[in-house]
């Protein structure tokens, strides 16, 4: 008996700091925490491990990844010169792939792993279930993700052509 008490208690404890986790990413801000519940039954979990590739410049995007712990390089081949560059690094509480909620699109980059990483998914069947299921916290992801990239559209329009 007391073992399932304190398996109970660690499992309350990891779902506790989920939750804690996801209160903090911009994405769903507005987000009641006990609400969030809802949300992390929509991620799907997964560990990448360090040089492990997430996703290919190509591919067709269907979730926006959260990176949970851990760090993710995103990579762009260069059509002229045929070399990858590092164009960005994800690191913890951060996310990448959300034009994948919005449309099913090729990839315009590569992600893989810098180091071992665990992320959860947003998969965009999964985003469009939560907006039937539950409207109010579907709509508020929507509301946030709209808001988002608008910003940074907005940053890179306003950065120097030459840095672009």
């Amino acid at each position: 008996m007391k073992l399932f008490s304190l398996l109970h208690r660690l499992y309350d404890e990891e779902i506790l700091c989920k939750l804690t986790f996801l209160k903090g990413i911009s994405l769903f801000d507005g987000i009641k925490k006990r609400h969030l519940i809802h949300v992390l039954e929509s991620l799907q979990e997964r560990t990448y491990l360090k040089g492990e590739t997430i996703f290919t410049q190509g591919d067709i995007g269907r979730a926006l990844f959260i990176v949970f712990s851990g760090k993710i390089a995103l990579a762009r081949v260069d059509q002229a010169t045929q070399k990858s560059e590092v164009i960005a690094e994800v690191n913890q509480g951060e996310f990448f792939g959300e034009m994948a909620l919005l449309e099913e699109m090729p990839r315009t980059a590569t992600a893989y792993a810098l180091e071992d990483t665990k992320v959860f998914m947003l998969f965009k069947i999964k985003l469009e279930s939560l907006l039937f299921a539950r409207p109010t916290i579907g709509v508020n992801i929507a509301a946030q993700l709209a808001k988002i990239l608008s910003a940074r559209l907005r940053a890179m329009i306003e950065k120097p052509a030459e840095t672009r």
